[in-house]
């Protein structure tokens, strides 16, 4: 029989690639606003899928654009929370007024 872990433990290390970050064990704080493309066409495609002009295609990840649209941290929350509430997807908001705001427009 194959050991599953708890939630709790699992949240530790969900949702990061220290790859991805300098080979850092934990998540670091990004204080970044801005973020660079490969090329204007993956950037104009990251802001058209951002802004829902488009959706979103097989196999296509949600590039990071913008910290007030998306910041890695977030999105590090974002999966783990998913993680504990066995939820598909979630959504964390920088402030009070931006989840208002979403909530109400939607």
């Amino acid at each position: 029989m194959k050991h599953r872990m708890h939630p709790e433990s699992l949240m530790m290390s969900y949702g990061y690639k220290p790859q991805l970050s300098e080979g850092a064990v934990k998540p670091p704080i990004f204080q970044t606003s801005t973020f660079c493309f490969h090329s204007a066409e993956e950037g104009k495609a990251f802001f058209e899928l951002a802004y829902g002009l488009r959706e979103k295609g097989i196999q296509e990840e949600q590039g990071l654009i913008y910290s007030r649209i998306n910041n890695p941290n977030l999105e590090i929350l974002e999966n783990r929370l998913c993680l504990w509430d066995k939820a598909a997807e979630g959504a964390v908001f920088e402030s009070g007024m931006s989840a208002i705001s979403t909530v109400m427009l939607e």
